[in-house]
């Protein structure tokens, strides 16, 4: 079997099954990875929500004391 080298960057180049589930996988991969990392800091905000909540109430408080 003689494999020719493929230049994967002409314009006439059709990216094989293989290509093409590799970069499928790859990108899925990458997706869900931005998922996570995004799900991660939805998480931390709100849980840090309430306690900045309570600070803000308090704050106010003070201040129409005065």
């Amino acid at each position: 079997m003689s494999f020719k080298s493929r230049d994967l960057m002409a314009p006439d180049t059709e990216p094989t099954d293989g290509e093409l589930a590799l970069v499928m996988r790859e990108a899925r991969d990458l997706a869900t990875q931005r998922r996570a990392t995004a799900d991660a800091w939805v998480a931390g905000r709100l849980k840090e929500a309430p306690m900045f909540a309570r600070a803000n109430t308090k704050a106010r408080r003070t201040d129409k004391s005065r």
